[in-house]
């Protein structure tokens, strides 16, 4: 279900999480609505409590001196997803337009805890009388309270209202028809997502000059690897990086940053021997795109004002929103199957947790995991490199549903970025060189690529085995 939420509940929400976090909250509680919408101090309401015979100045001083934004992220609790959720039916009652900032303070008198009810009555506010404040005006006029508001002053935001007022309601009821996924994240209303920080740095302004190249691999008669047709599929100065093969092996989606500032995702069409645009984004930046198993569809990390989600993308790159509202800041990720990801979760220290996109369950499995994350050939398991210290890294199998894993092999001093062939050996590069590992024959040089270009990092492997692709450092004279 999509609603809108009009400009003053977008800041009334920014200041709740203000609120939250000056008590050292890691959640937003009805309580923290209830100081966000009073500190933001909308003009509409203001005149409707002054026709109710409210004053602001009647109610304590934290509750109305709350900064305008909060330069974080918190997550609202089960009261505040409740409070949503009367907000939003309310102005839905009001004759379906923008859920305003009056519209969240009802929310709060009809849904909320029982210390934020008694603040209201305490300070003579009646459900009813604000209620029918709210209300449409008999003539319709276009400037009450329920008027759709013009285009740019609402965030659009997907509110599922079954979802947040029960934390166990199967989220099948807000899935729309045909779709896998529900239209609003399993685990609860993301926040709005307010200005960027003071310091905020995008990571495309240090994203480094690389290059994706592309090649076959074959078997020789003894049923050894064989690298070969290895040519510069991007060959231009700038970041062309996280390369991930689609289900059939004809085309690689990858992130490029055409400035310092933003990124998009990208296409390459093997059989053309050309790139497209997927993603225009603007105000936002994609990075490690990647399909989605059974899905017209594919996943990348959004990042927006220095935070980063795991949203979803049509392969057409339309937005198809958040998968987890939870889940933040994620650095990679990796599918196991149709429903569950593994994902890379910056912190001190960071932190592999495993989440489903049906039921919102998300799960800490392990710490200090590297970038590079892989669903293992014919398997839901993944595999993950663990970081025991600086000297010692190991490729591990991760069992996603049990959070069990172990070890498979100890990567090459220094070096986590890898990818696994249809027949289930893991490749990794180390320099120049190309390596492959199997059970039986350990590591293996496959190709020196020697002189004329830099070192090898992330690597993909096409679904059939039949191509790869190499991100490699450009050289000075390749600049």
């Amino acid at each position: 279900m999509s609603i809108n939420l009009a400009d003053d509940a977008v800041h009334a929400l920014n200041r709740a999480s203000a609120a939250a976090a000056r008590e050292g909250a890691d959640a937003i509680s009805p309580g923290d609505i209830l100081a966000g919408v009073i500190s933001q101090r909308a003009p509409d309401l203001l005149e409707i409590l002054g026709g109710l015979g409210l004053e602001l100045e009647a109610l304590p001083e934290e509750m109305r001196d709350l900064p305008e934004t909060y330069h974080g992220h918190l997550p609202f609790n089960p009261g505040a997803h409740e409070v949503l959720a009367a907000a939003v039916t309310a102005a839905s009652q009001s004759g379906g337009g923008a859920t305003t900032s009056g519209h969240l303070l009802l929310g709060v008198a009809r849904a909320a805890d029982a210390p934020s009810r008694q603040a209201l009555e305490d300070w003579g506010l009646a459900e009813d009388a604000l209620a029918g404040a709210l209300a449409p005006q008999p003539d319709g006029d276009p400037d009450t309270e329920t008027a759709t508001p013009a285009a740019g002053t609402v965030l659009l935001l997907a509110l599922s209202i079954a979802l947040a007022c029960t934390g166990d309601t199967a989220p099948d009821a807000a899935r729309d028809a045909g779709d896998p996924f529900a239209s609003t994240p399993a685990d609860g209303v993301l926040p709005p997502i307010g200005p960027a920080p003071p310091d905020y740095t995008p990571t495309a302004a240090g994203a480094p000059s690389t290059d994706i190249w592309l090649g076959r691999l074959d078997r020789d008669e003894q049923g050894e690897l064989v690298l070969s047709d290895l040519s510069n599929a991007t060959d231009r100065d700038g970041y062309d990086n996280q390369p991930a093969f689609d289900p059939a092996g004809d085309a690689l989606y990858y992130t490029a940053a055409m400035d310092t500032t933003q990124t998009d995702t990208f296409r390459y069409l093997v059989e053309d021997g050309a790139s497209e645009r997927v993603t225009h984004t603007p105000d936002a930046s994609e990075f490690s795109p990647t399909p989605i198993p059974g899905q017209e569809a594919f996943s990348a990390i959004h990042e927006k004002n220095g935070l980063q989600y795991l949203w979803r993308y049509g392969v057409d790159g339309s937005e198809l929103g958040p998968i987890f509202a939870t889940a933040e800041p994620v650095g990679y990720h990796a599918w196991a199957d149709e429903q569950t990801v593994a994902m890379f979760i910056l912190g001190s220290p960071p932190s592999l947790q495993v989440g489903d996109a049906l039921s919102g369950e998300i799960r800490i499995v392990a710490e200090n995991p590297g970038r590079s994350m892989h669903r293992i050939p014919g398997s839901s398991e993944i595999s993950f490199v663990r970081k025991v210290d600086d000297n010692e890294w190991w490729i591990e199998r991760l069992d996603p549903a049990s959070g069990h894993s172990e070890r498979i092999v100890r990567t090459p001093p220094g070096r986590e970025d890898h990818a696994w062939t249809p027949g289930g050996e893991i490749l990794m590069g180390d320099g120049t060189v190309l390596f492959a590992w199997s059970e039986d024959a350990g590591w293996r040089e496959i190709a020196d690529l020697g002189a004329g270009s830099g070192d090898i990092s992330r690597i993909a492997v096409s679904p059939d085995g039949a191509r790869i692709a190499l991100v490699r450092n450009r050289t000075d004279s390749e600049e």
